[in-house]
């Protein structure tokens, strides 16, 4: 499998990765090949290295143990 990771332009450069398609003004997910990795060391993207919070899912041993009234 392949490793990604989400990355965004730098300024308003306009950027087409050969498989993943157009680099997004919000970011999107590109392979760490070396397309990538070259782009990053050119300063064109930055690796962005914030992700969203996701919910913790509650668990049913958690609700099942929970007081009833």
């Amino acid at each position: 499998m392949i490793r990604k990771i989400r990355v965004k332009a730098v300024g308003d450069l306009k950027l087409k990765h050969p498989t993943a398609g157009v680099l997004r003004p919000e970011g999107s997910m590109w392979p760490a090949d070396q397309f990538t990795l070259r782009r990053l060391r050119e300063g064109v993207i930055t690796a962005d290295t914030t992700e969203p919070a996701r919910p913790k899912p509650e668990t049913k041993a958690k609700a099942a143990t929970a007081p009833q009234t």
